[in-house]
């Protein structure tokens, strides 16, 4: 398939889902998505669990995985629901760092305000979502036990330089500028959309009919900087400026967008569209995808982690798991064809 043909499909269908998810960093339901129930999954969102670390060691290559070992039978380290926990593979787990590997569990960030991506099942305690499951399918690949830690987006970055957090699957599109201070593995593709209150259907249809009006993102995301841009937009077209109002989740965001506070909010199009379709018809999705891309795991510049990661995940697309993840969570217009560390830096084609 032709790479136009890819963009064209992956435009037409996030435009069509209303339960799709992908972006740079985007928004949530507030009360909707932690009151939802979802397709199932349980990976506990308190750091503080009791946690077995891999243990054993992979026949072919000596290195300590988990009770599955080199793929035999046996619990895998973080088990899934909805879709086949994949295998250890002895190869690709000897390609995590000693470091790593020696921990107990390795510690993934998360801001779970963003369904269907990351987000609160309904028991208010356990953090599901496609890239939840992506981790923890990762993770079985490598034969790593992962522990899921809930953080604010803009505290992502800083979680895994400072070592808090091993590695981060939250919404996250790979630039250039993040890919200088993080190492970022492509997983699946990405836009954003923005979401309104229905009423307002007919006023605003585009980033165009943001001028004059109020418009919020979560602090430390990419729509933060698009709607920046547009404001520049509207004023350099002698119009009013957007009132660009930042948030500190994708929670606050749809509360203020709901209660009135603001206009319109540029998140993830897969969360908006959930948010649209949770809303009652309250909400809505408008507008075509802005900065349809990638989305990406990172880990700590420079640990050797980013790698394994790409590897786990492209092997996850050679045994189907990957596909079957996505139609879990109705997001199979999110397929990317191969994972690759650092895909900005690297022009990753797709």
């Amino acid at each position: 398939m032709t790479i136009p043909t890819r963009r064209t499909a992956l435009l037409g269908a996030l435009g069509a889902a209303s339960v799709l998810a992908l972006t740079a960093c985007g928004s949530d339901t507030g009360s909707t998505a932690a009151s939802s129930s979802t397709p199932s999954s349980s990976t506990s969102a308190s750091a503080s669990a009791s946690l077995s670390g891999a243990a054993g060691s992979a026949a072919a290559s000596g290195v300590g995985s988990s009770a599955a070992g080199s793929g035999a039978a046996g619990p895998v380290p973080n088990p899934v629901t909805g879709f086949d926990a994949p295998a250890v593979d002895p190869k690709i787990a000897a390609m995590v760092p000693q470091e790593l590997r020696s921990k107990p569990a390795l510690i993934a960030g998360v801001d779970a305000t963003m369904a269907p991506k990351e987000f609160m099942d309904a028991d208010g305690k356990t953090i599901v979502g496609l890239d939840v499951d992506m981790v923890k399918a990762m993770g079985d690949v490598l034969g790593v036990k992962i522990e899921f830690v809930n953080a604010a987006f803009d505290t992502l970055i800083p979680g895994v330089q400072n070592g808090r957090m091993d590695l981060v699957n939250s919404s996250a599109a790979p630039t250039l500028e993040r890919e200088k201070v993080v190492d970022m593995v492509s997983t699946d593709l990405s836009g954003e959309q923005l979401l309104i209150q229905a009423a307002q259907s007919d006023a605003i249809k585009g980033m165009d009919d943001l001028c004059g009006r109020s418009a919020g993102a979560a602090r430390g995301s990419l729509p933060v900087t698009d709607l920046q841009d547009q404001s520049a937009k509207c004023t350099g077209a002698g119009k009013k400026p957007v009132d660009v109002q930042i948030f500190p989740d994708s929670n606050t965001l749809t509360l203020a967008l709901t209660s009135g506070r603001i206009e319109a909010v540029l998140s993830d199009q897969p969360t908006s569209a959930y948010n649209a379709a949770k809303s009652n018809g309250k909400l809505a999705a408008v507008g075509p995808i802005y900065r349809a891309g990638l989305e990406a795991v990172f880990t700590k510049k420079g640990n050797g982690l980013a790698p394994a990661l790409a590897a786990a995940m492209n092997k996850l697309r050679e045994t189907g798991t990957y596909k079957q993840m996505l139609a879990k969570w109705d997001l199979t217009a999110s397929y990317l064809d191969t994972s690759v560390v650092n895909p900005a830096t690297n022009k990753q084609k797709y």
